[in-house]
């Protein structure tokens, strides 16, 4: 009887420890997994899994309206879960758009911010935000980014390029800048030669406002100018400033074309493999930095854009009668339009805002 209840015993004491453990194979994640909790739980936002090393690259001066909240976005998200490490390299540090965009479609860097010309090599989705004259203003901007139509213009780029996009920022909306005559009307466009971002679609849509498109690398723009390799660009008051092209410029004309949206995407294959907590905290920040970008560093960064202009003497012209302009490039957006269903449904949601 005596022996009977001690094999009793010690079945019961084993079965105890063998379901505290969940097993004899998983106990060291368990082991390993305490402290790295338990230093989330004393440093900030607690943890529950083990720590996420993110490389963050982007292709733009960290001044940009979108680069500035992305960098607001890197805060909340290590702010919220210590055990998320974010390596942020921007500025190019890590190489040009194109570059960053192949790093991040290979897996050699996580998470990713460029501009969105860089998509159009692949895909035509994104252009969908620029088209000329239908995001023209910053309230409107921000409300579509956020809509299901846009969700869908985002779905397409991760079925077919494997990224997923977290956020479209906005660096300004793109004006007329030049060094041989003020633009006020469409006809000082004609036989300009004006630095176009690479996009099939805004080189039509410039050509058909007149001018000559040029193709330059965006980081050869300021010697191109100052060599008068161009005659001027389409820009925004945001990069005049950070890239110091006020110091090669004479003329600026404000009209809002179209907004530069960059984009801030993530291998998609890395994103979902993580656990939901931190998947849900890193869509969650970069959403709340749309308010970062639109509410606050736009205005502070074309506040200083057109101060520097003023300073150097540019001359800033508004063009108030924007019809000519529109009337040029309708049937480019009409052309655009028809090459996918969420491009369609996309510009239908926004000419409704």
């Amino acid at each position: 009887m005596k022996k009977r209840l001690i094999s009793m015993i010690l079945a019961s004491a084993l079965a105890a420890s063998l379901a505290a453990c969940g097993g004899s194979s998983s106990a060291p994640a368990a082991t390993t997994a305490a402290p790295a909790a338990t230093e989330a739980a004393q440093s900030g936002g607690a943890a529950s899994h083990d720590q996420v090393n993110i490389t963050f690259a982007t292709g733009g001066a960290d001044t940009l309206p979108s680069y500035a909240a992305a960098i607001d976005v890197v805060s909340d998200i290590q702010a919220a879960d210590s055990a998320i490490k974010i390596d942020y390299k921007g500025a190019r540090q890590l190489g040009d758009d194109a570059e960053i965009l192949q790093q991040v479609m290979g897996g050699t860097i996580q998470i990713g911010g460029v501009g969105y010309s860089v998509f159009s090599t692949y895909l035509p989705y994104l252009e969908a935000i620029t088209l000329p004259f239908v995001l023209n203003d910053y309230a409107k901007e921000k409300a579509a980014l956020q809509t299901p139509e846009a969700q869908a213009l985002f779905d397409k780029v991760e079925a077919e390029l494997g990224v997923k996009v977290l956020a479209s920022y906005d660096s300004g909306m793109r004006h007329l800048a030049n060094n041989v005559r003020p633009i006020k009307t469409i006809d000082d466009m004609k036989g300009l030669k004006q630095r176009v971002v690479p996009s099939d679609l805004l080189v039509n849509s410039f050509n058909a406002m007149g001018c000559n498109p040029a193709n330059v690398p965006y980081g050869d723009i300021y010697t191109s100018l100052q060599n008068k390799v161009i005659d001027g660009e389409e820009i925004n008051v945001t990069s005049i400033n950070s890239e110091k092209h006020y110091e090669v410029l004479k003329y600026f004309s404000e009209i809002g074309i179209y907004p530069f949206s960059t984009i801030i995407f993530c291998n998609a294959a890395w994103f979902n493999g993580l656990p939901a907590d931190v998947q849900a905290t890193i869509k969650d920040a970069f959403v709340k930095g749309y308010d970062y970008n639109f509410d606050k560093y736009i205005a502070e960064a074309e506040e200083a854009g057109y101060k520097a202009m003023e300073e150097a003497g540019i001359q800033v012209d508004v063009i108030e009668d924007k019809a000519p302009f529109q009337e040029a490039v309708a049937s480019c957006v009409e052309e655009y339009k028809e090459k996918d269903p969420t491009i369609k449904a996309f510009i239908e949601m926004a000419n409704g805002l």
